[in-house]
């Protein structure tokens, strides 16, 4: 077994619980969308969140050459999955306990939470892509350039509640990963 596959196979846990939470709260505001208030602020953080998912779950297919991988980039990855799934966690309400069904206040309530949580993760991510391109992978030292946009969307909703901001600055985010995946992964080979 490769040191890429021994990793991706622990990581791939984690990868699955994250998607369960978004999906699964996905699946009851679906359910109960009689009760539902719905927001889209957090409609696109949860889209978002789906994206970034996807993102970094492909980014570590650029790991599956490698004969070795130190325990310094190890960590790094670990500690992008764990903070992969916080956010997909914090962005997900949890209805089964005594959660409404009201995602405006949800994010009224949750938002700086999960939003802070998604700026640690680009923080992550940025400090990743740089240990990544020492350990050989340089492609993910080309992917700061990104990273580093994203951070201006996911600061502004932290610091401003208008609702211009509350709405575009996941819209753009979104936007950004999606171009992220589509100029870097658009073909796995």
């Amino acid at each position: 077994m490769k040191s890429f596959e021994f990793l991706i196979l622990f990581f791939s846990f984690a990868f699955a619980l994250a998607m369960t939470h978004l999906l699964f709260a996905i699946t009851r505001m679906i359910r109960h969308r009689r009760q539902l208030v719905f927001s889209w602020p957090h409609a696109l953080w949860m889209a978002t969140m789906l994206m970034l998912l996807l993102a970094n779950w492909l980014s570590l297919f650029d790991f599956r050459e490698k004969q070795s991988i130190d325990l310094a980039t190890v960590m790094m990855l670990f500690t992008l999955v764990i903070m992969l799934y916080f956010a997909c966690a914090l962005v997900s309400p949890d209805f089964d306990q005594g959660e409404t069904y009201d995602m405006a206040a949800f994010h009224e309530r949750e938002g700086r939470t999960y939003i802070g949580t998604v700026m640690a993760l680009l923080v992550v991510s940025f400090i990743a892509n740089i240990d990544a391109t020492h350990e050989g992978v340089s492609k993910w030292g080309l992917e700061n350039v990104v990273v580093g946009w994203m951070i201006v969307p996911t600061v502004l909703p932290l610091l401003s509640k208008n609702r211009i901001l509350q709405l575009l600055c996941p819209l753009i985010l979104l936007g950004l990963v999606i171009g992220f995946m589509m100029k870097f992964y658009g073909d796995l080979t």
